[in-house]
């Protein structure tokens, strides 16, 4: 029979209450961890504003290529969310510190690949992969891509791990703030992801050293400022994983009985990839709409996506040990918080997309730091309201901080629905600020309630399946709204008839064409605001669904992980 509520708030309270981690300890548990969520998370959208300068590096015209370079920043989504449930149950197995190292050295290895891809490239024959309907126009293309894939697998990987380990690390009353603080990073990284890449961009000579380098010379190539962007990630792993083999909490390592299931991870991610690839993402809303395609959906795919799902939630209801337990889903506030997962990674791949968009065909389509700055007002407010949320939940409940959360992001958009060329500074502003604390608060209450409605020995399974389902909506989004918003792109410049007066004349065609051009693309992003308003506007139902403590239960009071 599945728990109540209140039963497994209780069991929940008395197996993380035995042994907290205290003091000092705490503190470093949490840098460790927030470090390196942060930094896989940072990958997701790291390459949004180098999508250009990485088509050159591979000789590849982006008006003719984009669609297949927006696998660059899909394949990686796409590895993130197949691998998520998986590591999250195996964290559960064979403990978070375990899985915490070799995830990042997965993930290093990755990024140096990602940086070699040219080099391999030039190196290896990939016609082989023709046979299987694989069909690039680049080797170099396909192994960066793959590596990219690689990179998702262990940052993927690293998530449920983290978020677990603080349901392992903190009783009832300080786990919601740290739940607050981690969901604030994990948002943060993928969205300061941008800026991150064209800074890199922009100051990559600080790193490169010429072709006679003893880099260049011996062991890398590294001629190409996108390549910095990747392998800048392998110091920063070698110092991770450090700190976890020296500052990890002593006496913590928690270990669950049971075994992995293979068969549910292999048709979940068959299901994953049969529908990113049938919805026939397009690129043009990454880069620029001014070169883009439109590409079509694959009903095929579609179809076999639905019937590997089938078969994933047959195989799932008869597994002793799942890789997703579907009584999860049996307890009302569980599946709450899963909806509201996924709807916010609909409404937030919309403002990390077409923010950014929004500015470059409004300004530049180089202006990538202006860009990376305008999303920078939206970011910095995600882990100010993840934060916030965190200690407003200890006091007003999941319910109340998600409805908030949920309408002060859909205020943001429709906000940002109003936005016109050109661009109002402070109009945008406004409305991004206010929607970045709207995500923040949203974040706690959902980790939270995951949590709350799970058992000790499920926590890595609930916090993967939460978390994989924010991306599941973010390549869900991507995929169909971008697709609809390059089609109206298309079909409206198409339709466009210069004034006769101006027919003849080049430079006044020109500049009619590109005021034109620069309306509708105002008028598609301006819309895209107005779904992911509406969108957030449905996540208020089950908002009022998520967890809500029990009468008969003490109220917890605030606390600071720097005072316990």
């Amino acid at each position: 029979m599945a728990l109540t509520e209140e039963a497994t708030s209780r069991a929940t309270s008395a197996a993380m209450g035995a042994n907290p981690v205290q003091g000092r300890t705490a503190v470093i548990a949490m840098i460790i961890i927030c470090a390196a969520v942060f930094l896989t998370a940072l990958d997701q959208t790291v390459v949004v504003t180098a999508l250009a300068p990485i088509a050159d590096g591979l000789d590849l015209p982006p008006n003719k290529y984009l669609p297949q370079l927006s696998w660059i920043v899909s394949g990686y989504l796409l590895g993130y969310v197949i691998i998520m449930p998986l590591m999250g149950r195996v964290s559960d197995l064979v403990g978070r510190r375990r899985i915490l190292l070799a995830s990042l050295v997965v993930f290093g290895l990755g990024s140096l690949l990602c940086a070699e891809a040219v080099a391999m490239g030039q190196a290896t024959d990939l016609g082989f992969l023709s046979a299987v309907g694989v069909h690039s126009p680049s080797p170099a293309l396909t192994w960066l891509v793959i590596a990219r894939f690689l990179q998702a697998v262990g940052g993927g990987a690293v998530v449920p791990a983290a978020i677990a380990a603080i349901g392992d690390f903190f009783g009832d009353r300080r786990r919601v703030l740290a739940l607050g603080l981690i969901g604030g990073i994990i948002e943060a990284g993928g969205a300061l992801g941008p800026l991150y890449g064209a800074l890199i961009l922009q100051r990559w000579h600080l790193f490169y050293t010429g072709p006679d380098s003893d880099w260049n010379a011996h062991f890398l190539t590294l001629d190409k400022p996108w390549q910095w962007i990747f392998l800048l990630n392998v110091p920063l792993v070698l110092a991770l994983c450090l700190a976890l083999g020296f500052g990890w909490p002593k006496g913590t390592a928690t270990h669950t009985p049971g075994r992995v299931d293979w068969w549910g991870a292999l048709l979940l991610g068959g299901a994953l990839v049969c529908t990113s690839l049938g919805l026939g993402q397009e690129a043009g809303a990454i880069g620029s709409f001014q070169t883009a395609q439109v590409s079509q959906n694959n009903p095929l795919l579609l179809v076999a996506a639905v019937a590997f799902f089938i078969g994933f939630v047959i195989v799932e209801s008869r597994q002793r040990d799942p890789l997703i337990s579907l009584g999860l889903f049996r307890r009302p506030a569980f599946g709450a918080s899963a909806v509201f997962s996924l709807f916010l990674g609909v409404a937030l791949i919309i403002a990390l997309v077409d923010i950014p968009l929004y500015v470059l065909d409004v300004t530049s389509t180089s202006n990538y730091l202006g860009a990376g700055f305008a999303l920078l007002r939206m970011t910095v407010m995600i882990p100010v309201g993840a934060l916030a949320g965190g200690w407003l939940v200890a006091r007003f409940g999941c319910r109340a901080i998600g409805l908030t959360g949920a309408l002060l992001t859909s205020v943001g958009f429709l906000i940002m629905h109003s936005w016109s060329s050109p661009i109002d500074w402070t109009h945008l502003t406004v409305g991004t600020m206010i929607a970045g604390l709207g995500f923040g608060l949203i974040v706690p209450p959902i980790s939270t309630t995951a949590l709350n409605t799970a058992t000790a020995e499920r926590f890595g399974m609930a916090s993967a399946v939460v978390t994989a389902l924010r991306m599941v909506g973010m390549i869900l989004g991507l995929a169909s709204l971008t697709s609809w918003g390059v089609g109206q792109y298309i079909s409206k410049t198409n339709a466009l008839k210069p004034p006769p007066d101006i027919a003849g004349n080049v430079v006044k065609l020109a500049s009619w064409f590109t005021n034109q051009t620069t309306m509708i693309v105002v008028q598609i992003v301006t819309n895209f605001f107005l779904a992911g308003a509406i969108i957030a506007a449905l996540a208020i139902i089950p908002a009022a669904f998520l967890w809500k403590s029990q009468s008969g239960e003490k109220k917890a009071t605030e606390v600071s992980f720097f005072s316990m």
